[in-house]
């Protein structure tokens, strides 16, 4: 249980990461073209199947009604040619399931998101 909240955490920072271009733009230089899509693609998978499967919780409606979203999002990124970490598309599904999940744009919005500040500041 605990290594699932941890993969559906990993997965909800991946898609603000996702979501600003600029971040993305910084993560994708972090390892090898076909390391960084699996860890997307695996991440996206596990946040499909948790939101899926959802319940017992307040927010549970809410990610069940992510799911097809966050979903497609998955299936494009593991459709996608070994080595490759751009897609159109992936920008926007990101924005769509961030929304779906009810995460709010950042102040500035996702175009200057700089990323989450440690807690504690």
């Amino acid at each position: 249980m605990a290594q699932e909240a941890t993969r559906v955490v990993e997965a909800l920072n991946l898609l603000t990461v996702l979501a600003a271009p600029r971040l993305y733009e910084r993560w994708c230089t972090q390892a090898p073209a076909e390391e960084l899509r699996t860890v997307l693609q695996s991440r996206m998978a596990a946040l499909a199947a948790f939101c899926e499967k959802a319940w017992g919780s307040p927010d549970a409606e809410r990610f069940r009604s992510a799911a097809p979203k966050v979903r497609a999002l998955a299936e494009s990124l593991a459709a996608a040619p070994t080595g490759h970490l751009t897609a159109t598309g992936w920008n926007v599904h990101a924005l769509e399931c961030l929304d779906a999940l009810g995460v709010q744009a950042p102040s500035g919005g996702w175009e200057a998101f700089e990323g989450l500040r440690p807690s504690g500041d």
